[in-house]
């Protein structure tokens, strides 16, 4: 199977992963093509019932309602698997791997090198980083030809019935390593596993301009309220106060100041890391003394460890993109850096550990701790000491 179909293993931790290939499958075949033409079976039923491609018996689209229709697509997700169609055509293209040497990975803590090990690219030969790049790129084309064609047929559903309507287009919940520090992989607080783009487009051009590009910070969580926004909603009640996002519409119009910075956490392969992006700097660190999910025995404990820890404990990282886009050079140990970097430390480390943390085991239902020690740290402003920065 591996000879028939090319099919291009990981070299880190979790050998089976696929991370390139021959899908058995044509274009129309996949199970991507598949999401989409259930989504245009569902459409053309407008107002009467039909067979899903499952065999269940459905209503199709009601058009007396709004619709909400949610695509989740597989692709371009391992196993990275494009069409033979698609694939063909990428087999000629060249591109520059990126460069990561030991002398960086040496400066990073011990758990982003176990991250770096977990997707490890550098042992790969040039023919496989090839094939790599380009079995991700002509998996990334097929999904834009299906993308294209959702969205063709959305759009003529509403134009057909005299309906408004709103695309949120975007790639997650995480981005893609291709060489960038030495991986194939995802699961990390640098740029390739967290720095996506969004697209958002309305049949009311005063809502999105065509064309207009706004490449300030948002998060993932600024969708729902768009959504509800969309809705016709009032996300600035007090009924949706609970709400941490902002409506990318009014960001987009400047209703919405632009953020300071945008947070994240992530808990698999090497343990619990938080994040944190501003427009010059990037920092993570170590959330808790363990390297695992978090479970019924570990719920609320060891919470303020990340902040009082000796600091080679937490595993700082700090990057000034000013100076090092790439994240290449680890400046937390360095001297310089050193204030700036126990700044971010508690800044980070009050925000997602103390001001209203939720965290659940989920294996059981209704098992989880609340916690409140730093109520208000996440005041959405950064307010970097300017002595601190070198």
């Amino acid at each position: 199977m591996d000879k028939t179909f090319e099919l291009l293993r990981s070299h880190g931790n979790k050998k089976t992963l696929i991370l390139g290939g021959e899908n058995p499958k044509p274009a129309a075949d996949t199970v991507d093509a598949a999401i989409v033409q259930s989504l245009k079976n569902f459409l053309a039923a407008a107002n009467k019932p039909f067979t899903t491609a499952w065999g269940a018996n459905a209503a199709g689209a009601d058009t007396t309602k709004p619709q909400f229709i949610h695509l989740g697509f597989h692709l371009p997700h391992t196993p990275v698997l494009p069409p033979k169609s698609f694939r063909d055509r990428f087999k000629t293209e060249q591109y520059n791997v990126p460069t990561f040497t030991e002398e960086s990975r040496q400066k990073l803590p011990p758990q982003l090198q176990r991250i770096q090990k977990a997707g490890n690219m550098l042992t790969m030969s040039d023919a496989q980083k090839k094939q790599a790049i380009q079995d991700y790129y002509a998996f990334c084309a097929h999904g834009d030809q299906l993308l294209g064609e959702a969205v063709e047929a959305f759009k003529a559903y509403c134009q057909t019935h005299n309906q408004t309507y709103l695309i949120i287009f975007t790639v997650g919940d995480h981005g893609w390593h291709l060489g960038e520090q030495g991986m194939a992989a995802k699961f990390t607080p640098w740029r390739e596993s967290i720095h996506n783009a969004a697209i958002v487009v309305s049949s009311d051009p005063t809502l999105t301009p065509p064309g207009t590009l706004y490449s300030n910070m948002v998060e993932f969580v600024d969708f729902a309220p768009t959504m509800l926004q969309a809705a016709g909603l009032n996300i600035y009640s007090d009924s949706f106060s609970y709400l941490d996002g902002h409506s990318l519409l009014d960001q987009y119009t400047g209703r919405q100041a632009p953020r300071a910075c945008a947070l994240g956490e992530i808990n698999v392969i090497a343990g619990p890391r938080a994040y944190m992006h501003t427009d010059r700097f990037r920092f993570s660190m170590r959330t808790r003394p363990f390297n695992n999910l978090v479970n019924t025995s570990q719920l609320g404990k060891d919470l303020s460890w990340a902040l009082t820890a000796p600091p080679e404990k937490v595993d700082l990282a700090l990057y000034d993109l000013l100076h090092d886009p790439l994240e290449l050079n680890n400046l937390a140990s360095e001297p310089a850096y050193q204030p700036l970097t126990e700044w971010f430390r508690q800044k980070l480390g009050r925000i997602v550990l103390g001001d209203g943390r939720i965290e659940c085991d989920w294996a059981f239902e209704n098992r989880y701790h609340h916690s409140n020690f730093a109520a208000g740290a996440d005041d959405k402003k950064l307010n970097i000491p300017p002595h601190l920065i070198p």
